[in-house]
Parts: C-alpha cells; structure tokens; sequence
C-alpha cells in the first residue's frame, strides 16, 4: 500500500502533526512539503493523508494551489483531510476549517473520504 503525507505549515504545528502522523505509519512513510509535492506522484497513492493550517477558513494558498492541480486518484485512492485551527468559538461559524475544503474538493475529483475531515487545535506556535 503506498501511503503519502502531504503539509503546508508556517508556524510548525502542521508540520510536527504530519510528522507524526508519518511516523506512526508502518513501512518508513514520510510527510512532504507541499512545496515537495507534485500531484502526478500524489495521485497514485493508495491513501493520501493532508493537511494545512486553517487561514481565513481556508486551506493555505499553496495547499490550496497543490489541489487546484491534481487531479482524481490514478487507482482508487482514499484521501483522509486534517488542518489546525484556533480554539476561538466564533471560527466554526464564520467559514469553517481547512480540513472540510480539503475533503471536498478531492472528494469532488473521485477521491474517497477514508475518515471525516479532523482538526488539531493549537494555542501555541512553534517554530522550527
């Protein structure tokens, strides 16, 4: 099974989640940058796990650039959408989270949900 990690982080909390996500993965997966990703390789994965920081209820831009270009999986691929999000209330009912965009549009290319979209919150920023 070829399983892909894929991230866009600016302040470090995406990147350690996808990390270890990564890490716990059997078979030595690793997370990619989505600066590192191209969406020919992507979509021959048979699970692809992805996720950005939420920014104005959206994915990044160039997360959101990154699923602009690829296009449906090359063999029945699953998808499973994560982000990280603030802890204010308000978020939930002013837009959403990236994790939903996520989903939606790769779902929306023929992508199969493997789990519902999840979110991390973060309170503190890291910094690598």
């Amino acid at each position: 099974m070829r399983v892909m990690v894929v991230y866009d982080s600016v302040r470090g909390n995406t990147q350690a989640i996808a990390e270890a996500i990564a890490a716990a993965l059997p078979g030595g997966v690793v997370a990619l940058a989505v600066s590192e990703a191209v969406p020919e390789s992507l979509e021959t994965a048979d699970l692809l796990m992805i996720g950005s920081p939420t920014h104005g209820a959206m994915p990044t831009e160039a997360m959101q650039s990154l699923l602009e270009r690829m296009g449906p999986p090359k063999r029945g691929g699953r998808v499973a959408a994560f982000d990280t999000r603030l802890t204010w209330p308000f978020l939930a009912k002013w837009g959403g989270f990236a994790a939903d965009k996520i989903a939606l549009n790769l779902s929306g290319k023929g992508w199969e949900l493997a789990t519902a979209p999840a979110g991390f919150y973060v309170s503190g920023l890291l910094r690598f």
